[in-house]
């Protein structure tokens, strides 16, 4: 029966290289998971263990989380598909996290082949019992055993994991339930050891006495929880497979315990040692043999340089690599170089260029190049992405010698914890890079779009206020964090009328992930934030409701914060003076704000809080304290009453005391006589437990046996391995005196290769440019000439044409303001025409009225009209009086309308007059405007004129550039030819040493098995020395337990004599007694009602002194706990831990700038940072930052007294290297750089400014760079451009 035992996979990503956004060093591990699935299905296991760490990180981003689980669950379904079971087991927390393996559960719960433990448990199989102890979270552990100190907490923990080691041992069975033709077998031929199976213990903890990955033999401490070796030899365990520890080993002094080791190597800890996993076989329970597989995991190289190999490098350069053997060195591994170097070496060490040349001779990743003599060990821990708040708090406690620094990192481990959940980091990987910026009514910009695909190194140009900063930089930063440079959000939309709002749409690739960020936002400050990605012809919405949020997840994308964005990507005027122009007592702050070390900020703000609500609660103990005081003095001395009342009870209570001893007397007989028989019971199990003892060091004893007849068979075959050997390391010396003319063979092979490549390329660029002159030649050919002088006069005359047509608009405008005023006239006098018409009608109406009552009156046949009392005469004759009156109003308002009419006529004709005078003439219009038209032809032609002059120009420009390269490069191809034949000669002398070397090498390789047993010879002849002496140990262990289990036989014997002699009857005598003792008690009753309640009086009273003690302890403690977060809040201020980084990561940035400043300036510049040195302040001493140029052959000054060339490499050079350094943090890789001129540039400095730009570009050739310069002169530098214009209608870019 076989099982395979693997460990700490940690499947997951690792600092490297990374192609088409997927992390290289994750496919490393997946590769050696897919190699031990090969194994899996040839060997055909019975049970796979998998002891823990099966993921590398607890908290990863969504995309990551889910690769990483579809990558687990496969594996371990490929395992279960090739094996009867397979017991998937956490590890450590911060590995495995139990959200993660709630996942990974569900996932696989359909699978009834595989058990997933996040438990201690057993899991019993037909296979094997497995005892599974996964890792422990603290938090859990601190909740079932709280208020331990840190020492008292590993302790106490160790002896929690001792007990579950033994008592899951108890739960295992060693034997399983066979089948029914299996168990008539059995019955046959009575070989009870096929029923037999075994145990197996599975944990992810540390064993004393294992070895480290740094080689360090671990042994039992007070600072880390371990699992026993007592505890594992006592439980006897078939097997032991433990993961935690990645060196795998099988464990000295343990029987078939072991550690898998991880499945690929992780870091340099891991140099030099093997990465795999076992397949054990076993014979019933016992284990028969076990079988190490190594997987193809990548390997790691450290490489020490002293000065003279510095040295002979920068002489010789690659070829000092190939001379030393570096190709064989180095091939397809992770390589880093540590060297010690003088500080001209280390000017002149070109670090970039040597990473280049470690990958073009093989090397898989270049991990590190670092001066031992430069930066301090101890603080990489500072500069890495491992860098650990909780141990950079404890370096500072140590430094500040803080008393009890255990307590204090205690208080602050939570508080870390959850500001370090509230920190987001990028789940991208890969090259972020702009595709395009669109702005709708953005500051000058009316509408702009602008692509960077083709960008590489481009100048911006325009004059000031054009909008060169705007679109490029201010439009990317406000699209992604919208932080203006006005502060209001509102300001930089378009400041014109018709501007209501405006919309700013950036696009960016990160590795082979594109994105978009949409933003608009109205003058009403109504705000719109979109955040998208791109699936095939689709963008999917990653938005979330909140724009706070989506503003979070764009952080979360990009990995970093506005300020890492602007000192990274956007290099502003202004960032310039940010750091290195600062005060010398504010740099160490603004360096710290750089460095994002806000998260300290955070911690403080939480301490406070924490700090303030302890004193919140001393305060109300102390008045607890005050209250509690005042009640007793209330209660008075019940004490004193008390103790009279007692002495009336005297006498009972004696009667009482008596009566108590007698039965206690009776009770002591009646215990001793069960107490021996108890011992009597217990002397019974421990015979059968030295019984048990006695049977397994017998075992053992067989074990041994075998043991030493396996290593005598081994050592019969000694002879013949050492000759073989022999044989061998002969072989070993002729490859190694071949290995340098191999090494140089190799070398001119590949230098022939590159010098062939060399001429075709040449020939190449002769055939193409010779075919470029001759289309150039077709296209000058084709340009046709112009009659100049004729297209200047017409465009005369049109500039004259547009004048007149001027003085025609403003003749044409004037007549329209008077023909205005007219209509206005006449709809004033129509309009009083109108009321004055309605009068009169209505004035009408009513005469004609009157009239009819006139004729009534004449044909009513009244004879008095005059004194009529008639109601309807009456009526009659009062309108009849008002008919004069009315035709005398009528005639008013007809006097008046005529006299309106009038009016209007004179003034219409004075108007007509003048617009007469004014002399526009429609006629004359359109003429003009014909003539125009036919003149404009002309400008065109003007246009066309000038292009083909401009074209002329630069094709004969480019005929004389390219006549210059055929010939040069024809001269490159006769050097080059000699150099090749040269090449040939070496390679043709160096073939026969090559065979022999290669012929040499196979024998090496079939003889180098015996090289490694004649190693093994010592290792097996003191083994069976070893073995002997447990031999005999085992005989006199033996004996001694047979003396131990007579002694044990005799003392039981003894102790059954002694019980005969103990009477019995007892029970009887001690009823009688206690019913006396109830008789007594009721007479007494009648004083209990007054006892009962002076006790209560005296309990409540005792209550409350002793909670005072309990609130004045409590106040002592929280005094202490409030003195600590004191301590932290320092810690986390800014004067505290934050400080100290910068301090720390001080020497990395100077020894970045200076390699930047060194590649810029040929090595004759270099930056120091001086520091310790303090400024008297209103806040205190302030440590200060005082920076200092270093020039060849000059005085070294500080920053501030340099000129403007030296200020701006200087400049570009810090700011670089915060760059990196923010970069890295950010885990993505920044593809664009788009830089301002510095605001203190002299002549000098101007040109400066390009040459630094050069060098960058030099540095970082994939990098987009777009720099703005004011001076036209530069343009021409730049292999690209983009001018900024401004009209009346907004800027505009103008790409050439």
């Amino acid at each position: 029966m076989k099982i395979l035992h693997t460990a700490d996979w940690h499947i997951g990503q690792f600092k490297g290289p990374v192609a088409d956004g997927v992390n290289l060093r994750s496919l490393d591990t997946v590769k050696c998971l897919e190699y031990m699935v090969d194994v899996t299905k040839s060997e055909h296991p019975d049970m796979v263990c998998i002891s823990g760490d099966i993921f590398h990180q607890e908290q990863i981003g969504p995309v990551r989380y889910s690769d990483e689980m579809v990558t687990a669950t496969s594996i371990i379904e490929e395992l279960a598909e090739h094996s009867k079971f397979v017991v998937v087991m956490r590890g450590t927390p911060n590995h495995d996290g139990s959200g993660q393996f709630r996942v990974l559960e569900k996932m696989l719960s359909k699978n009834k082949k595989i058990a997933v433990v996040t438990t201690p448990q057993v899991i019993s199989t037909p296979i094997a019992d497995v005892a599974c102890i996964p890792g422990f979270d603290k938090q859990e552990f601190r909740s079932k055993f709280p208020g331990l100190s840190a020492e008292e907490e590993n302790l106490t923990w160790t002896k929690y994991i001792s007990d579950m080691v033994l008592g899951l041992r108890a739960q295992c069975s060693d034997e399983r339930t066979p089948g029914v033709m299996e168990l008539q077998e059995i019955t046959k031929t009575r070989d009870l050891d096929r029923l037999k199976k075994p145990t197996i213990l599975m944990a992810h903890y540390t064993v004393p006495g294992c070895n480290m990955e740094s080689g360090q033999t671990s042994f039992f401490s007070n600072f880390e929880p371990v699992i026993p070796r007592e505890a594992l030899q006592a439980a006897g365990y078939s097997a032991v497979l433990l993961g935690h520890i990645h060196r795998p080993q099988m464990l000295e002094g343990l029987e078939n315990v072991f550690y898998s080791g991880a499945i690929n190597a992780m870091n340099f800890n891991d140099e030099g040692q093997s990465r795999g996993f076992w397949v054990h076989e076993f014979d019933g329970d016992k284990m028969k043999s076990g079988q190490r597989y190594d997987t193809p995991y990548r390997k790691f190289q450290t490489i020490t340089w002293t000065k003279e190999d510095v040295e002979n490098y920068l002489e010789q350069g690659r070829e000092f690599l190939f001379a030393e053997g570096y190709p064989f060195t180095v091939a397809d591994k992770i390589v880093r170089i540590k060297y010690s170097c003088t500080s001209d070496q280390k000017k002149a060490l070109n670090i970039p260029v040597l990473q280049s040349d470690l990958y073009e001779i093989g090397a898989f990743y270049v991990a590190d190049i670092e001066a031992e003599s430069m930066i301090d060990v101890t603080n990489r821990g500072l500069l890495s992405e491992e860098s650990d708040p909780l141990l950079n708090l404890k370096k500072w406690l140590s430094e500040k010698c803080v008393k009890n620094p255990d307590k204090v990192v205690e208080l602050a481990e939570p508080i870390i914890a959850a500001v370090g959940k509230s920190e987001t980091t990028s789940e991208n990987h890969g090259v972020l890079r702009p595709v395009s910026i669109s702005v709708k009514n953005y500051r000058n910009y009316k509408e702009e779009n602008f692509d960077f695909t083709d960008i590489s190194f481009c100048s911006i140009n325009g004059v000031n206020g054009a909008g060169k900063s705007s679109l490029f930089m201010d439009a990317i930063a406000d699209c992604l964090f919208e932080e203006t440079r006005e502060g209001d959000n509102k300001a930089w939309i378009r400041g014109t009328e018709d501007a209501r709002s405006g919309t700013i749409e950036f696009v960016f690739d990160i590795g082979e992930k594109r994105f978009r960020v949409v933003r608009t936002r109205t003058k009403s400050g109504r705000a719109t934030l979109n955040i998208s990605q791109k699936d095939g012809e689709e963008w999917l919405n990653l938005s979330a409701e909140r724009i706070k949020d989506t503003q979070s997840e764009i952080e979360k994308i990009l990995g970093m914060d506005s300020m890492t964005f602007r000192s990274c990507a956007l290099i502003m005027q202004d960032q310039y003076g940010l750091f290195l122009q600062a005060k010398k007592e504010e740099r160490m702050t603004i360096l710290g704000n750089l460095l994002g070390l806000s998260v300290y900020g955070l911690m403080e703000q939480e301490t406070k809080k924490l700090l303030a609500d302890t004193r919140r609660s001393l305060l109300s103990k102390k008045e607890a304290v005050k209250v509690k005081t005042e009640f007793i003095e209330e209660k008075g001395d019940p004490d004193d009453e008390f103790e009279k009342l007692e002495k009336e009870n005297s006498e009972l209570a004696q009667i009482r005391q008596m009566t108590d001893q007698d039965i206690e007397v009776c009770r002591k007989q009646i215990a001793d006589y069960k107490a021996g028989q108890e011992k009597s019971d217990e002397l019974l199990r421990v015979i059968d437990a030295v019984n048990k003892e006695l049977l397994l060091i017998r075992s053992d004893k067989v074990s041994a046996e075998e043991e030493r007849e396996t290593c005598d068979a081994f050592l019969k075959n000694s002879e013949m391995i050492l000759d073989k050997a022999r044989e061998y390391e002969m072989a070993e010396e002729t490859v190694r005196a071949f290995a340098s003319d191999v090494m140089e063979y190799e070398s001119c092979k590949r230098a022939l290769e590159e010098k062939n490549s060399q001429i075709q390329r040449y020939e190449n660029i002769i055939s193409t440019t010779k075919m470029q002159n001759k289309a150039i030649n077709e296209q000058l050919s084709a340009i046709s000439s112009e009659d100049e002088e004729l297209i200047l006069r017409k465009l005369s005359e049109l500039e004259e044409k547009r004048k007149e047509l001027v003085g025609v608009h403003e003749k044409k405008d004037r007549c329209a303001a008077v023909y205005a005023e007219v209509n206005k006239r006449h709809t004033e006098i129509t309009e009083k025409v109108h009321n004055l018409s309605t009068q009169m009608k209505l004035a009408e109406a009513d005469l004609e009225a009157y009239k009819k009552q006139q004729e009534f009156i004449n044909n009513s046949g009244c004879s008095d009209i005059e004194n009529a009392t008639c109601r309807f005469l009456e009526k009659a004759r009062e309108d009849v009086a008002k008919i004069e009156q009315t035709e005398e109003k009528i005639s008013s308002i007809n006097g008046r309308i005529q006299a309106a009419k009038e009016e209007y006529a004179l003034y219409a004709s004075e108007k007509k007059k003048e617009i007469a005078d004014i002399g526009y003439s429609e006629e004359q219009e359109k003429g003009i405007l014909d003539e125009i038209a036919d003149l404009e032809t002309y400008q065109k032609r003007k246009e066309e004129m000038d292009s083909r002059k401009a074209l002329r120009a630069r094709l004969e420009g480019e005929m004389a550039s390219n006549d210059k390269t055929i010939g040069s490069c024809i001269e490159n191809v006769s050097t080059v030819k000699l150099e090749s034949e040269r090449i040939t000669e070496s390679v043709s002398r160096l073939t026969e040493t090559v065979e022999k070397y290669q012929k040499a090498k196979c024998v090496a390789d079939e003889l180098r098995v015996y090289s490694e047993q004649k190693a093994n010879i010592p290792v097996y002849v003191e083994r069976k020395k070893h073995v002997e002496e447990k031999l005999k140990d085992f005989e006199e262990r033996e004996q001694r337990k047979k003396e131990e289990w007579s002694k044990l036989c005799e003392e039981h014997s003894c102790l059954r004599e002694e019980l005969i002699g103990i009477p019995a009857g007892k029970e009887e005598k001690l009823s009688e007694l206690e019913r006396k003792k109830t008789e007594l008690e009721e007479k007494v009753s009648s004083l209990q009602v007054r006892k009962g309640v002076l006790l209560q009086r005296r309990e409540d009273t005792r209550k409350a002194k002793e909670e005072i003690k309990q609130l004045k302890a409590d106040i002592s403690r929280e005094a202490e706990t409030a003195a600590r977060y004191e301590v932290l809040k320092q810690a986390f201020s800014q004067d505290g831990v934050p400080h100290q980084i910068v301090r720390n990561i001080i020497p990395h940035i100077t020894n970045t700038a200076n390699n930047i400043l060194g590649q810029m300036t040929g090595g004759t510049m270099g930056v120091e940072f001086v520091m310790e040195r303090t400024v008297k302040g209103k806040d205190g001493d302030k440590a200060t930052l005082d920076v200092l140029i270093d020039e060849y052959g000059k005085t070294t000054l500080p920053y501030a007294s340099k000129s403007g060339g030296e200020k701006v490499k200087a400049s570009l050079a810090v700011i670089l290297a915060l760059s990196e350094i923010k970069a890295t943090a950010a885990g993505i890789q920044l593809g664009m750089l788009f830089i301002d001129e510095a605001p203190f540039l002299d002549s000098d400095g101007t040109e400066a400014y390009v040459d630094a730009l050069e060098a960058i570009q030099a540095r970082y050739p994939d990098v987009k760079i777009m720099a703005i310069t004011h001076d036209p002169e530069f343009k021409a530098r730049f292999e690209q451009s983009v001018t900024i214009t401004k009209d009346e209608n907004g800027s505009h870019v103008q790409w050439g």
